[in-house]
């Protein structure tokens, strides 16, 4: 089926990823871009973007509203509303839209040794997948981003990085890469995957601005990989993100998904980065 998209709402335009995509959406006048957001949420918008306000249950009388007259729906909310974001789909086909972007941004969640460590994060990531996946017989199409951790978020403390305080946690020996993109590369790789919706359809974007690794000092992983299992056997959700570094950091556990997968950064027309120039930029801000 060919079909253009210029059409785009974006859902969870308030989170880390979601202005970055709301950005590059904006700077380019093939698009004409809304936003659904939660009436509880206090973010703001640049005003000349049309907001749908909505109750946090997202009503479906109100989703169908929102929906009508959009050619695809970009998701970035949290992993904890992956039910939500079903009904969304729902939604989406019964208003016609015809491509998803489900949020799946982060880590590849088809890596079955990630699911056995954090099932609670990356069940529903790839939920939030396989949903639109069963859809594609009704006429909707989706495309699905793996990003690793978003740069600046991981040199923010993330990753076990403080480039302020010029400190990091290291895990293992700090020699195993793992692959990280930066949020302006993320929304640039939204923005040009719209461009071309037939190349897109149906598949999983791989992208990255680069392969890192930590090399400075010596943690033990595997005592980090069982106090985070030990605080989220606790009900601690603070454990997630000790498993989430274990699981970046490790080989074999989808971190470096570039070393097995062909990225999409081509396709998508992602500028190479120069990471000491993008480290100096963070540094600034």
């Amino acid at each position: 089926m060919s079909f253009s998209v210029r059409n785009v709402i974006l859902v969870g335009a308030g989170d880390h990823l979601g202005p970055s995509i709301v950005s590059a959406l904006t700077s380019d006048s093939h698009f004409h871009v809304s936003i659904l957001t939660r009436h509880s949420s206090k973010s703001t918008f640049p005003a000349v973007i049309s907001v749908h306000r909505v109750g946090d249950d997202y009503q479906q009388s109100d989703l169908m509203s929102a929906f009508q007259g959009q050619d695809a729906v970009v998701s970035t909310i949290a992993t904890a509303s992956v039910s939500q974001q079903k009904a969304m789909i729902d939604d989406a086909i019964a208003t016609g839209v015809k491509r998803f972007v489900p949020s799946g941004f982060g880590s590849d969640t088809r890596n079955e040794k990630a699911i056995q460590i954090l099932p609670q994060y990356f069940k529903g990531k790839r939920e939030s997948v396989e949903y639109p996946k069963q859809k594609e017989r009704e006429g909707l199409t989706w495309t699905a981003f793996v990003t690793g951790p978003f740069f600046e978020l991981a040199m923010a403390g993330f990753m076990g990085f403080d480039i302020i305080l010029q400190k990091a946690t290291i895990f293992g020996y700090g020699n195993d890469a793992w692959s990280t993109t930066t949020l302006s590369s993320i929304g640039l790789a939204v923005v040009n995957a719209l461009k071309i919706p037939e190349q897109t359809a149906n598949g999983y974007m791989y992208i990255n601005s680069f392969n890192v690794s930590q090399n400075q000092r010596r943690w033990d992983a595997e005592e980090q990989k069982r106090i985070g299992q030990e605080k989220m056997s606790n009900g601690n959700l603070s454990g997630a993100m000790s498993l989430i570094r274990y699981i970046n950091c490790t080989n074999g556990h989808g971190g470096n998904y570039a070393t097995y997968e062909k990225t999409s950064n081509d396709l998508l027309g992602l500028p190479e980065q120069n990471l000491d120039e993008v480290l100096a930029g963070i540094l600034k801000n």
